[in-house]
């Protein structure tokens, strides 16, 4: 009886470390390593004077969108970047 279980044991043992081990090289290999992968750039100096629904559409670009819609330096120009239809352009 005492050889069966500690058979049972080590068969037990194995299993587990069989996990673990699958679980770290599944978690390791779920990680994107994206060479591509930018940056966010920071938020624009004028974020602050826009309305909440632009800046919802400026929360949403992502880095490379952001980094050309941060070369505005005018709020107008900043709007017409963003493009909602909450303002009426005259430009």
């Amino acid at each position: 009886m005492n050889k069966i279980a500690r058979i049972l044991l080590d068969i037990a043992a194995v299993g587990w470390l069989a996990l673990i081990i699958t679980a770290l090289i599944l978690t390791m290999t779920s990680c994107s390593f994206n060479i591509e992968a930018e940056a966010m750039p920071p938020v624009h100096s004028l974020y602050n004077g826009l309305s909440e629904t632009e800046q919802g559409v400026y929360d949403s670009f992502n880095a490379i969108e952001r980094a050309n819609v941060n070369k505005n330096t005018e709020m107008h120009q900043l709007r017409q970047a963003l493009d909602t239809l909450q303002f009426k352009y005259d430009y």
